[in-house]
């Protein structure tokens, strides 16, 4: 497992299991934010559907597997906001 160096200098474990999908995280997210921001229906389809569409279609390469765990922290992160201060 990796390491790294917090804010406050002290030596941390990396936590996170996928650094391929961390790379691709922020781009993931503004194709798929709207999915989870916007009011409106669409067409009764499945918003967690509708996501993993858009994302399997720009990264074509990754496994079922990686796209349903991208859009499920994706779709975390637009259910709670967090406070940007972190």
């Amino acid at each position: 497992m990796s390491s790294y160096r917090d804010s406050q200098g002290v030596v941390q474990v990396e936590r996170r299991m996928h650094p391929q999908l961390r790379a691709i995280y922020d781009d993931a997210r503004r194709r798929i934010d709207r999915f989870f921001h916007d009011s409106s229906d669409w067409a009764g389809t499945p918003i967690d559907y509708l996501a993993l569409r858009v994302v399997h279609e720009a990264y074509p390469d990754l496994a079922g597997d990686d796209v349903r765990t991208l859009v499920s922290a994706i779709e975390r992160r637009c259910a709670k906001p967090w406070s940007d201060a972190r």
